[in-house]
């Protein structure tokens, strides 16, 4: 007899009854998140890269940046353009929703600080930051791997120092200004830019203060994180919150195939809340070893089939 997603009725309830008494098949309780491996500067020819594993999810990002023009709407700001590939069979859709879930972390109204980072020239020049991230192996829900995954590639990324005349930043500032006060459009009038192709004075880019998802399943009666494939099949709904430092929510996303209840909401935020600190915490100490592994070499692994690995 089978039940939902090919599952047979036994490894059902085996999954159910191991929830139910907090005890996960691979001997974690309903909360734990599974061990985090990370890597950096693995490509010479990024910005910023990074390979994450979390549990059996598998995700490399590269970070290229690019001179771009600041949006209208926000003229001190740059910007952070996300997409996700995947190199085994996922649906497109599901691909989609992966994308535009990670997008939402990089919005204006969640990482302004982060974005003004990357303006040149207010209203002329911006630097636009595009992280591609590659699942090589998808398991359970990945988007809270993704998000530890880009922010990762990020916090990693430099971008070359940009040196600009004062007086024509200015006089650039002042006509975008006018323009938009205008309601006018059209390119910007191109800047002379000093820029440090050869990265020997480049930048960090600062992506510490972005959020990270914690994905809630419900198992029967009760919450479980990370979950795996076998798991997922067995869940209810699942709801992914996305966390800034301080606990806030800034974007919220359902799934499962089942409608969320209001009755538990108030409970999960504040479990995601407390998983969410616990899991910025493993990231950061995740981080500070990679980053000294990458210092140890001395320079970033052959970018050879990079390529293809981060091609959309």
């Amino acid at each position: 007899m089978k039940a939902v997603g090919g599952t047979s009725k036994g490894e059902l309830t085996y999954t159910l009854e191991g929830v139910a008494a907090d005890l996960r098949a691979d001997g974690r309780g309903r909360l734990d998140y599974r061990h985090l491996t990370l890597e950096l500067a693995l490509f010479a020819h990024t910005a910023g890269s990074a390979r994450l594993s979390l549990g059996g999810t598998d995700v490399v990002v590269g970070v290229t940046a690019e001179l771009a023009e600041p949006d209208a709407a926000t003229p001190d700001e740059g910007r952070i353009v996300v997409s996700v590939g995947a190199s085994a069979a996922m649906a497109e859709d599901e691909l989609l929703a992966l994308e535009a879930a990670l997008q939402s972390l990089y919005a204006h109204n969640v990482a302004a600080a982060a974005l003004r980072a990357l303006c040149i020239v207010p209203g002329a020049q911006c630097w636009q930051l595009r992280a591609h991230a590659q699942l090589l192996v998808a398991e359970g829900w990945p988007l809270d791997a993704l998000a530890l995954a880009v922010n990762a590639a990020l916090h990693n990324t430099r971008v070359p120092k940009v040196v600009v005349e004062a007086e024509a930043a200015g006089a650039a500032t002042a006509a975008a200004a006018a323009a938009a006060a205008a309601g006018g459009g059209g390119a910007a009038a191109p800047l002379d830019l000093d820029l440090d192709e050869s990265l020997d004075e480049s930048l960090p880019f600062d992506a510490s203060g972005l959020p990270v998802y914690v994905t809630l399943a419900t198992i029967g009666t009760h919450f479980v994180a990370d979950c795996t494939t076998e798991e997922r099949r067995a869940a209810g709904c699942a709801l992914s919150l996305a966390l800034d430092a301080r606990g806030r929510v800034c974007a919220i996303r359902a799934g499962g195939g089942y409608g969320v209840q209001l009755a538990p909401l108030a409970d999960m935020l504040q479990t995601a809340r407390a998983l969410g600190a616990a899991l910025v915490d493993a990231a950061r100490a995740a981080f500070a070893s990679a980053a000294a592994a990458a210092e140890k070499e001395g320079a970033p692994m052959s970018d050879s089939g990079l390529r293809g690995l981060l091609a959309t």
